[in-house]
């Protein structure tokens, strides 16, 4: 133990005494030099269109341009040494092409421009120049780029490259509008709403009217179409083919047209932050779901099979809250709301609601189990388990069964759903199995009398099938010769069959006291009546 510890000291010694130079080495040393990230920003250039840095160089371009004032948009591109058409057309009309492109071009790359003086760095290009983004045109990539470039005094401002500048015709040819919407442009005032040009408007509204009417004559048609034999149901889809569908189609057209032309920044953030398509499409799924709602109810009607147009309107309103579930995150994922712990939120909700209502959703997975299988339905008398009785109501937790004492018992479905069920009303026929039990002192030309008119009685019978008709001798018992007498009786009806029944069961009498025989009583009722016999004598 004192060994290893004095090895241990000897061992730390020379480190301890070398902590000082160590110490004064560290002293020596120059700083660490700062990374590109954590040097201070240079003095961004005072300049009153703020064309310091490439980001508000491209901001102060936009916002004039949406504006429509493309003389000072004109003022953030660098108009020197331009080459082909573009030395023909003034700054201000390289502006408006060039913001036209800016609206309609499909970008596949766009970079994000930096709030620095000196622009971005390590991006492989030369400091004094910035990538826009990247442009198709004609099955081909065209690179943008803004420039920084002398402002007249000693001060350096961004602007679009001149090169880039010089592309702006040949990219207006892909980019720009038809001639069609040309002429429109140049005969209308040059003035703006919402950041749109007049003239976009009044074509974006003019296809909206277009598509309308469309709709609203194909409505008429299908209408037509259906006739009179279904006037409810032309109604029903006219109704929605008018309303929400058109509504909703005009939605997309227009949104579709307006992107296509172009929206200026109030229109772009207005689209971006309005509820009204969502609002329309919750409107066109909802009567959706109504309109096969009410068609399936029509439908179950026609069968009788009001019991599964009963569990509609649940099914309707539980998909309702999915819609408009789904609808109010796709309206907060366009907000920008990150809806990830919004749906994780909703998962933990879930799962502690589905716990909670276990067994309430076991009754409602029952009832649509009773619905679409129905193996009873309202009015039907029935045996589930030991209860006997009339199926009164078959509800979303509970089905209610009148019994034969007049009370009503309420079964939960999920238990409903589990048991056997005889559904005596389901019935086409009712047996009629009679077992007689003839003395012991009946002759045999007795008991051939008896099967002999047993079976002509079945035989004779208007309301007993023919198909499993039986009578026969089939056991010498314990207390007589039994014989079965079996059929059907051609009734479902409870009632009428114990009239027939009654009827029958006359006849036999008659048959077996024509026949010169009689029933014998039971074993047990012989054996009572000798001991009491006997007691007597005695």
């Amino acid at each position: 133990m004192d060994s290893g510890r004095v090895i241990n000291n000897n061992t730390a010694m020379p480190l301890i005494r070398f902590l000082p130079g160590l110490f004064l080495l560290l002293l020596l040393l120059p700083p660490p030099a700062q990374s590109e990230e954590e040097e201070a920003l240079p003095e961004i250039p005072a300049d009153n269109l703020g064309r310091g840095t490439p980001k508000r160089s491209s901001d102060g371009f936009i916002a004039a341009a949406d504006a429509g004032d493309y003389e000072t948009a004109a003022e953030y591109l660098d108009l020197r040494n331009l080459r082909g058409e573009a030395r023909d057309l003034s700054g201000a009309e390289l502006a408006q092409q060039f913001f036209i492109i800016v609206q309609r071009a499909d970008w596949v790359e766009v970079e994000e421009l930096v709030d620095d003086p000196r622009g971005k760095r390590n991006d492989n290009l030369p400091d004094y120049r910035d990538a826009i983004g990247t442009v198709m045109n004609d099955g081909r990539q065209v690179q943008l780029f803004m420039q920084r470039v002398p402002r007249g005094d000693d001060a350096f401002i961004w602007k679009v490259s001149n090169a880039s500048v010089s592309l702006i015709p040949q990219l207006y040819v892909s980019y720009g509008y038809p001639e069609y919407v040309e002429k429109l442009r140049r005969s209308i005032p040059e003035k703006d709403v919402l950041g749109m040009e007049l003239f976009k408007w009044i074509i974006v509204l003019g296809t909206g009217i277009a598509v309308y009417l469309a709709v609203l004559v194909g409505a008429l048609v299908i209408r037509f179409w259906i006739g009179r034999s279904g006037a409810e149901a032309g109604r029903r889809a006219f109704r929605f083919l008018a309303l929400p569908f058109g509504l909703w189609l005009v939605v997309i057209a227009v949104n579709g047209m307006a992107t296509s032309l172009g929206r200026g920044i109030a229109a772009e953030h207005w689209e971006h932050i309005t509820p009204v398509p969502v609002l329309i499409t919750v409107w066109l799924l909802f009567a959706a779901v109504n309109l096969v709602r009410d068609a399936s109810r029509s439908r179950f009607q026609r069968l009788g099979r009001t019991g599964a147009s009963m569990l509609l309107t649940p099914a309707t309103n539980a998909i309702k809250l999915l819609i408009v579930a789904g609808a109010t995150l796709t309206y907060l994922n366009q907000l920008g709301i990150n809806i990830t712990t919004v749906l994780a939120g909703l998962g933990v909700g879930g799962i502690a609601v589905a716990l909670a209502l276990q067994k309430p959703m076991e009754d409602i997975f029952g009832a649509v189990t009773l619905y679409t299988q129905q193996p009873v339905r309202v009015g039907d008398f029935c045996r589930v388990g030991t209860v006997t009785g009339t199926i009164e109501e078959i509800g979303l937790r509970t089905t209610r069964i009148r019994t034969l004492a007049n009370t009503v018992i309420a079964i939960p479905n999920s238990k409903l759903a589990a048991e056997p069920i005889d559904n005596i009303s389901a019935r086409q026929k009712i047996l009629f199995r009679n077992n007689l039990r003839l003395s012991f002192d009946t002759t045999r030309a007795q008991l051939e009398k008896v099967l002999e008119g047993c079976r002509a009685l079945l035989a004779q019978h208007s309301q007993v099938l023919d198909e499993g008709q039986r009578v026969r001798f089939h056991e010498i018992g314990n207390d007589g010769l039994l014989v079965e007498v079996y059929a059907y009786v051609d009734t479902p009806a409870w009632a009428e069959y114990l009239e027939i029944a009654e009827d029958l069961n006359l006849s036999i009498l008659g048959i077996v006291t024509d026949a010169g025989t009689s029933l014998s009583p039971p074993a047990r009722l012989q054996i009572e009546r000798g001991t009491a016999a006997g007691t007597v004598s005695t």
